[in-house]
Parts: structure tokens; C-alpha cells; sequence
């Protein structure tokens, strides 16, 4: 990769001029709908989400010192319906669950300024009541939208480290997501010094599907007569339950031990997306560590690894990655024209094997973006700020 600093210098030489857009690039998305803070109000924080048919936006809005406000604002029209302050100044929100028309929202927050504070969750109606709160916990996960019970969950995931070596205890505490009541006791997992559990027999490897799930290792049976042990045993066991719900050989090792890798980047996750060994592409990986190259729309030369971002689901084997256009990619500088700074966003099926480009939107500015549905929102944030921006950005994906 070429460092920015060899960039710089090859800016300052070759005098770039305007920037361009190639004729095969991908044609940019129009902006549906964009909005501004209400009563020109603050600004909107990182923290926004959707709700899964696309047609609600709940936004954090503030001033960053004297107010924060979530404001629900219809996709179609990007008009902001109801409006409600935080019942308290000093939460500091992590994520947004939009539920149903009527039934206001869940936030995920830590109630002090401190990434090491545990997260709580509130259920706020649409005035801004405090209905219900759970946790602590050190993260919450939401299971893959299967059509199953489990999908209308809400999971706290608890974790506290013993004294020696890979000693812990695992708490996982289901909630129903629309009222934060209890969804059945809490499990508790516990690994020894070497990470074993014993119920199933077990290495923990890690919890996934948004800790509803746990990934477990076991040797293979041992052949005394030709004194060999068989490859080494993969098991999937319900978070909640206990109970196995599928155990297989592991037939790649190296892709196994890979994902381990990635499980511990990612608490929580299933699916990755990640460079490829020589940082000429991007794979999709999925829980069994097997890998799929992801076709791209342009080559991977002309993206800044960096901006890679990762959405998981919301269905099983599903998710959604966005990557920019690095305007001083190798090729730009070849050609002596800064390329339009363009954000991509791609979808994959991990069990059709396949990769598809949703959208590419024009990000003159540092954004955050969310999907659902077939709804893109796009934050436009500040530049000289580290979080937030001035609009809201509403496309349509095809």
C-alpha cells in the first residue's frame, strides 16, 4: 500500500487536477430525502438506527452539553414526528433500537462518560418515560431475524475473568426486546484454567449470533490400533438451553483458527469480512472459517482498507459491508486526477456464495451510515469534530 505520506509528496509534485469519476465507475445513488436538525437545534449524534422495515429512523440529537434528544423521524417524508429528551443528562448512548409505531424505543447506554462503564438498557415510550431497564452488562447482542423465537430477543452478555489463566464465568440473560421483561433465566458458562467447559465437554471458543449461541472444540475420537486421533470436533450449543444443536468435524483447521482470530476482534459476530492474505481483495468468512472471495464493483486498489465497516444480518448468513473509494488511490496518482471520494455498499449471502453492490453515494465529508430493508442512512459528519454531523442522508438501495 502506498503510505500517505508518499501521497502527500506525490500530490505536491504532480499538481492533481479536479477530481474525476471514471465512465465505468458504478453510478451514484440520489439522495432520497436529507435532513437538517430540527429548528436548527444541535446536531446528530453517531448513535441512529432504523427499524427493520426501513420506514422509522430514531436519531439522537444534542448540543453536546445542554440537551440530547431522540427524534423519530418517518423515512418517506424525513419529517421528524415526535421528539423526546434523554430522562437523563449524563446517559451516554452506545446504540438505538427502533420498535413498532406506538411502542417508542430501546438505548443501549452507559450511565457515565467511561468505555469501561457497563451498558444498560432503557425502554423509552414516545414522550421519553423510562418503562423498564436491564443490565448491567458488558454488551447486549441481538440474534439473527430467523423467524424464530430467539429473533425477537434481546440479550445481555456478561463477563467476569477469574484468577488464573483462562478461568471466567459467561452470564447470558435474554430479555423480549419490545418490553425488556424477562425472556427466561439467566445461564451462567464457566471455563477453567484451560477454557474448558463442562457441559457440554468442551473448549469455548466464543459466544455469536448475538451471544445466543455459543462455539465450542472438542479433540476427535482417538484410534488406539492405529494410535491417530481424528480432526479435532466443532460444536454449536444454544446459549440459552445448553443444548447441542450441531457438532461436525472441523475440515479446515487454518480457516478454523482463523475465525478464532476474528471472534475475539469481534465479540459476538458470525460473519467477517476481512483482507485477503496479500491485501488484493476482501473475503467473506463465515463461522466455520470458511472463506469467499467478495467480487467487487472496481478494483480493491482504488478502496482505503481502512473504512471498511461490517453490519451483520438481519437474517441469518447475511450482512452488509461499506468501503470507500480512496480519492488518492494508486491509480489516481498514475493519472494525475484526484478520484470523487465515493462510499460503496455491498451485501452478501454467505449460503448463496454471493456478494452484490447495493449503492455508491457521494461522500465529500467523514460519514456513518446504517441500512435496513432496502432503506441507506447516511450521516454527514463534522470534520473537525470526532463524532457527529449536520445531516441526515436518506437512499434508497437498489
Amino acid at each position: 500500500m502506498i503510505t500517505r505520506l508518499y501521497v502527500a509528496a506525490a500530490v505536491a509534485v504532480c499538481s492533481f487536477a479536479p477530481a474525476v469519476a471514471a465512465k465505468s465507475d458504478p453510478k451514484p445513488l440520489e439522495v432520497e430525502k436529507a435532513l437538517k436538525p430540527l429548528d436548527g437545534e444541535g446536531y446528530f449524534d453517531d448513535v441512529f438506527g432504523l427499524d427493520p422495515e426501513g420506514k422509522r429512523l430514531g436519531a439522537l440529537r444534542t448540543d453536546g452539553a445542554t440537551f440530547a434528544k431522540v427524534d423519530f423521524i418517518d423515512v418517506a417524508t424525513a419529517k421528524v414526528t415526535k421528539s423526546f429528551n434523554l430522562p437523563s443528562k449524563t446517559l451516554v448512548p452506545n446504540r438505538i433500537e427502533v420498535l413498532p409505531e406506538g411502542k417508542g424505543v430501546v438505548l443501549i447506554a452507559r450511565e457515565k462518560p467511561d468505555d469501561l462503564a457497563p451498558l444498560w438498557a432503557f425502554r423509552l415510550d414516545e414522550t421519553g418515560k423510562q418503562l423498564a431497564k436491564v443490565g448491567p452488562a458488558v454488551a447486549f447482542g441481538r440474534p439473527p431475524a430467523d423467524a424464530t423465537p430467539r429473533a425477537k430477543l434481546l440479550i445481555a452478555f456478561d463477563r467476569k475473568l477469574g484468577s488464573k489463566g483462562a478461568e471466567a464465568t459467561y452470564t447470558v440473560t435474554p430479555y423480549d426486546l419490545a418490553t425488556l421483561s424477562s425472556a427466561g433465566k439467566p445461564r451462567v458458562w464457566k471455563t477453567d484454567v484451560a477454557g474448558e467447559i463442562k457441559a457440554p465437554n468442551a473448549r469455548l471458543v466464543g459466544f455469536f449470533d448475538g451471544y445466543s449461541r455459543v462455539l465450542g472444540e472438542r479433540p476427535g475420537a482417538y484410534n488406539k490400533a492405529e494410535d491417530v486421533r481424528a480432526p479435532p470436533r466443532m460444536l454449536v450449543v444454544d446459549a440459552l438451553s445448553g443444548k447441542v444443536a450441531n457438532e461436525s468435524e472441523i475440515a479446515n483447521i487454518e480457516g478454523w483458527a482463523v475465525t478464532g482470530i476474528l471472534r475475539r476482534e469481534h465479540p459476538g459476530r458470525s460473519l467477517f469480512v476481512e483482507l485477503n492474505q496479500d491485501a488484493s481483495g476482501v473475503d467473506v468468512v463465515d463461522a466455520m472459517g470458511k472463506k469467499q472471495p467478495a467480487a467487487l464493483a472496481v478494483p480493491f486498489r482504488l478502496y482505503d482498507p481502512k473504512t471498511l465497516r461490517v453490519e451483520e444480518g438481519p437474517g441469518p448468513g447475511a450482512l452488509t459491508f461499506g468501503i470507500e473509494v480512496d480519492p488518492l488511490n494508486p491509480d489516481a496518482i498514475k493519472r494525475k486526477k484526484t478520484d470523487l471520494p465515493m462510499l460503496d455498499v455491498y451485501t452478501a449471502d454467505v449460503g448463496q456464495g454471493t456478494v452484490k453492490l447495493r449503492g455508491r453515494v457521494f461522500t465529500p465529508r467523514p460519514v456513518t451510515w446504517r441500512t435496513a430493508a432496502d432503506k441507506l442512512v447516511v450521516l454527514k459528519r463534522f470534520k473537525s469534530f470526532s463524532r457527529g454531523g449536520d445531516e441526515l442522508q436518506i437512499y434508497d438501495l437498489r
